[in-house]
């Protein structure tokens, strides 16, 4: 084992360099090790070591759970002598050994009555917790040499014989005629078997405590409501007949690892109740219902006291209780004492790694030919539209067109930008397997682990729709949560293309031009947007960007199979919606024609007034309403909103005018 050097509460260079640097791939859980046996033996209690080591592990990639495990099993050994520099430290004492206990849990103490015992509960039990032909093994207790009472070895019946035996003989406590104590194992077993290795099934967990961490006696009503307020899946809840209730929890674990680690997880639940450390292992003896024990010289019942409460199964429990995936909780100093360096952006001034972005544009706007060139200028790191790009691995999800048909176009592409290298990226083309994102992207993420993607292109995003309804809200957050997480997950930018509305886009705001959901407009970390340009074969390119300067507006222009950037084009000459002259007059409303001429001269004198950021609280959309309706008829705040907008970013002579000073607006004429 190498040896940590520790100065007093001071850390190494190799540690203060992992804190700062993190770990290469393949050494995250050896360095996190390290680190913290550096901790661990400089006295560094397990609360100051987890509050710093969990943030430089989860920023490598390593699971809350995974790095918990490691920063604890260290913690549960005993700790070293500090070293100096060169050599041991004579005057510094090895600390104390230390070893993990979980945190108290600060509950309530409440209480529950408890239920009314369950008639025949031996059999009741039998007929809920195993099946007919699995092996149930009953110890009758006895009295041994040293006059402690202590079970046997026990009987192993088939569920079904024990139920005969039980009704030919009036009952189990017939059966086995002790009064000392009766008891069963809480899993199935093999004919004969009474040792872990002999047990067949591992579905229930014992849980039983009768005093807390002080030794004070914690009533029964008390326990029960500890078991309830848990929400655990529990098979059967039985009274002991003395101090204690047992508890079987169903844990139905398919083999005996991820029994041991569900375990774990219900001891750290219920931290600070002191549970029974004996009863972790799978072939544990439980009380048996309708057996009789001694207590003090008076006999007292074993009883069933209910079956079957909580959540539906351990899965779901787990699935609504563990923090596992989630980070956690950083104080604030531990926050801004870790500068959060910024992640490469693969399109400079767009785009970082790790990111989302939505590319928006009407049908036929060749969305799908530019997310190929935007694949292939990261993966070459040639410039996309004017912007440099960094050098990454792209990954391109193709779920619409057929593979010749992908294979054309990059062919093209490549061919006007002058490509000749396809080596850095891949294509995976799902046409055909397409489904709920919910679904795929497990699997996505589980084919791309530890591929090092900078980039990943979903092309397009209605195929992961499945059920859900694009003008949902809800639907598509749950939607762009699956692509965040394939973004998180994989640390590459994840970019997909959406549609417009139908119909012409050019009177909404950029945002708010791609059809479906209003989320599309603002879940993503980049929104660009390709509208048709006044100009054939030309569209205005919009960006919002979350974490980066604002790009103004600009025009491409298509060139045989790429858009190249025309930075003389007007941004602002959208192609203008198409008319019926005959039909003109009878849907001439605040839609159609110019802002500029139909409203300008209602509102250029309008008073100082304050814009609230939502429509109902915004004094300037209620006077930009009345003078619509003024002129139009009845007009609402979203309409006026959309009317302000239009005025207020027209490039000359707009009729309104913001004050810094007071921040209201006012028009252009006001007071004259």
């Amino acid at each position: 084992m190498p040896k940590y050097r520790s100065n007093g509460l001071s850390l190494p260079r190799r540690t203060l360099d992992y804190l700062q640097r993190g770990a290469a791939e393949g050494m995250r859980n050896a360095e996190l090790f390290d680190a913290t046996c550096q901790f661990r033996d400089a006295g560094h209690p397990l609360e100051d070591t987890e509050g710093q080591l969990l943030a430089r592990a989860l920023a490598d990639g390593l699971t809350e759970s995974e790095a918990r495990t490691t920063i604890r099993s260290v913690y549960a050994r005993t700790s070293r002598e500090p070293l100096g520099a060169s050599g041991p430290m004579p005057t510094a004492p090895s600390p104390a050994p230390r070893r993990f206990t979980p945190a108290p849990v600060h509950r309530e103490r409440s209480t529950m009555a408890l239920p009314v015992t369950i008639d025949d509960g031996f059999v009741r039990l039998i007929d809920k917790c195993f099946q007919p032909d699995e092996f149930v093994a009953i110890a009758p207790a006895a009295e041994n040499e040293e006059g402690e009472i202590v079970p046997r070895r026990g009987v192993t019946l088939t569920a079904a014989e024990w139920k005969s035996k039980v009704a030919a003989k009036g009952g189990v406590d017939r059966v086995f005629g002790t009064k000392l104590g009766l008891f069963l194992r809480i899993n199935p077993m093999t004919k004969g078997g009474a040792k872990n290795e002999d047990v067949t099934a591992f579905r229930h967990v014992l849980v039983e405590f009768d005093r807390d961490e002080t030794g004070k006696l914690i009533p029964k009503e008390e326990q029960y409501h500890a078991v309830v307020a848990s929400g655990m899946p529990v098979a059967a809840l039985i009274d002991s007949g003395n101090k204690s209730l047992h508890a079987w929890i169903r844990v139905d674990a398919p083999d005996e690892k991820e029994y041991k680690r569900r375990v774990e997880i219900i001891w750290e639940w219920f931290s600070g109740i002191n549970l029974d450390k004996q009863n972790r292992n799978p072939s544990r003896l439980s009380r048996c219902p309708d057996g009789w024990r001694t207590v003090d010289g008076e006999l007292h019942r074993q009883a069933l006291l209910a079956l079957e409460f909580g959540a539906e199964s351990w899965t779901a429990w787990e699935a609504a209780h563990s923090n596992s995936d989630l980070p956690p909780i950083l104080p604030g100093h531990a926050f801004m004492g870790q500068p959060e360096p910024e992640p490469p952006q693969l399109v400079e001034g767009v785009l970082h790694q790790g990111a989302k972005m939505v590319l928006g544009g009407p049908s036929k706007a060749r969305k799908s030919w530019s997310l190929i060139d935007l694949m292939l200028s990261v993966s070459t790191g040639s410039p996309w539209w004017g912007f440099p790009t960094r050098l990454g691995r792209a990954l391109y999800l193709n779920f619409e067109l057929p593979p010749f048909a992908l294979q054309y176009r990059i062919t093209r592409i490549a061919a006007a930008k002058e490509i000749e290298d396809f080596t850095g990226f891949d294509i995976w083309n799902l046409r055909g397997h397409a489904t709920d994102f919910s679904a795929l992207i497990p699997k996505i993420l589980g084919r791309i682990r530890d591929t090092g993607y900078s980039l990943i292109l979903i092309d397009p995003i209605y195929k992961g729709l499945g059920a859900r309804n694009e003008n949902d809200a809800g639907d598509i957050a749950s939607l762009l949560n699956e692509v965040e997480q394939l973004a998180a997950k994989s640390g590459a930018a994840a970019v997909f293309g959406a549609h417009f509305s139908k119909g012409n886009q050019a009177g909404k705001e950029s945002i708010d031009r791609i059809g479906g959901s209003g989320v599309f407009a603002r879940d993503p970390d980049v929104i660009l947007t390709m509208t048709p340009h006044e100009d054939d074969d030309a569209h205005v390119i919009d960006l919002t960007l979350r974490a980066l300067p604002p790009v103004k507006p600009f025009v491409v222009r298509w060139c045989e199979s790429i858009f190249i950037t025309d930075r003389n084009a007007d941004p602002a000459a959208l192609k203008a919606p198409q008319t019926n002259p005959k039909s003109e007059k009878a849907k001439a409303t605040y839609k159609m024609g110019s802002a500029a001429d139909r409203y300008a001269s209602a509102v250029e004198t309008m008073p100082p007034l304050a814009n609230g950021k939502i429509p109902q609280d915004s004094a300037v959309l209620a006077y930009v309403s009345d003078r619509i309706a003024e002129i139009e008829g009845d007009c609402t705040l979203k309409e006026a909103q959309r009317v302000f907008y239009c005025l207020a970013n027209m490039k000359k002579g707009s009729p309104f005018i913001f004050d810094k000073a007071t921040r209201l607006w006012r028009g252009q004429r006001h007071g004259i």
